[in-house]
């Protein structure tokens, strides 16, 4: 049993006050129970009590010690290394060569589409290069006419003009048949194409696949999406606490949710904006690119970081109490305060720490042996 101290003993009667006031907002009726916090939980042993329990406090110290951040994230691909197909000039779909989750060479066709304006266009570049002979022998001649003084200034301008006109022309054509993946060199030999063949602009993999044959796609339409697998990477999502214990080429552990498969990764970037929810993004290239990789797909990471100094307490000093991590202080070993830490890293029999409120620390030890003895007797009084 614990020990009653008097309320007339000067300790007690500290502890007396601090318990009415902790419990002045909740009335008889109600009976809320007292949560339990730094401020309002003390335990208060006898000398002989603190003996039989073995418990033994120590000054809180600091030393070098390596840490383990966990974060969640998830494989990601960069938006220069995504591309959405689609077709600039619009057309009705007559082919899909391709479906979700192939993997596609660069070049490869992956629609086949045609449009009455295409065919248009074509015919229009044809009617143009056609013209552009006569123009280039029209504007010689005047110029000849216009050296033997015999033609005027006039008519070699005109001249000029309509073959500079046609040239600029021409090459606007050529430039939107090459939008619409016309072959313009087959197209110069008088071959016109009713089809036009969409192909991959990389080698990657196909992830989704947002059309139907015989339907019609306008330009605005993404029609697929073909992703370059050689440039994905992990992105972690990293509370903002932990940014100034990151540096670049840090190795990364990743385990990936649905299969536990692991591996290794560096950081290669590291995000300098802060979410609402406190955190930022951490990048990270795999230093072997998984076979089955998936776009999308969580993973846990574990990055472990240099050597720092921090508070270290052995791993047995720290309880659980009231669902939060805990360690005992006290300032005469004989009243004892629970109050929250954050475990930073543990290895082995030692843990690094971090106050939650530096108050707590200030002129106490911490209960280095008997922490445990402490949790079992607080829960045996309440």
């Amino acid at each position: 049993m614990m020990k009653k101290t008097p309320y007339y003993q000067p300790l007690s009667l500290i502890f007396v006050l601090i318990t009415m006031i902790s419990c002045s907002t909740n009335t008889p009726e109600t009976k809320t129970p007292a949560k339990a916090s730094t401020s309002s939980v003390v335990l208060t042993l006898s000398g002989k009590q603190v003996l039989s329990l073995g418990i033994k406090s120590s000054k809180l110290t600091k030393s070098f010690m390596g840490m383990s951040i966990f974060a969640n994230g998830m494989i990601d691909v960069p938006p220069q290394n995504k591309s959405y197909i689609s077709v600039p000039f619009g057309g009705y779909i007559r082919d899909i060569k391709v479906l979700d989750g192939m993997r596609v060479s660069k070049g490869e066709v992956l629609l086949v589409v045609e449009h009455p304006e295409i065919i248009q266009l074509q015919q229009d570049y044809l009617e143009v290069q056609g013209n552009m002979e006569y123009l280039k022998a029209e504007l010689d001649r005047q110029k000849l006419l216009l050296d033997k003084e015999a033609g005027s200034a006039k008519n070699f301008q005109q001249a000029k003009s309509n073959w500079q006109v046609a040239q600029a022309k021409l090459s606007g054509l050529s430039i939107k048949l090459e939008m619409a993946n016309v072959n313009v060199a087959s197209l110069k030999n008088g071959v016109i194409q009713r089809e036009q063949r969409i192909k991959s602009p990389f080698a990657g993999v196909v992830t989704k696949v947002n059309t139907n044959v015989g339907s019609f796609a306008d330009p605005k339409d993404n029609l697929l999406e073909v992703i370059d697998l050689q440039h994905a990477h992990a992105e972690l999502t990293v509370y903002e606490k932990y940014m100034k214990m990151l540096k670049l080429n840090q190795t990364v552990q990743l385990t990936f949710v649905d299969s536990d498969e692991k591996t290794t990764a560096k950081i290669f970037l590291i995000g300098r904006e802060i979410g609402q929810d406190r955190t930022f993004k951490v990048h990270c290239h795999f230093d072997q690119l998984p076979k089955e990789i998936v776009p999308g797909s969580y993973l846990k990471a574990e990055i472990n970081t240099a050597e720092m100094e921090q508070i270290v307490v052995p791993t047995d000093a720290i309880v659980n109490f009231g669902g939060k991590d805990m360690i005992y202080v006290t300032s005469d070993n004989r009243h004892f305060i629970p109050v929250e830490v954050e475990v930073l890293s543990t290895q082995g029999e030692k843990t690094a720490i971090q106050a939650i409120h530096e108050m707590d620390f200030i002129n106490r030890k911490y209960v280095s042996k008997g922490a445990y003895e402490l949790l079992s007797t607080m829960n045996k009084e309440e």
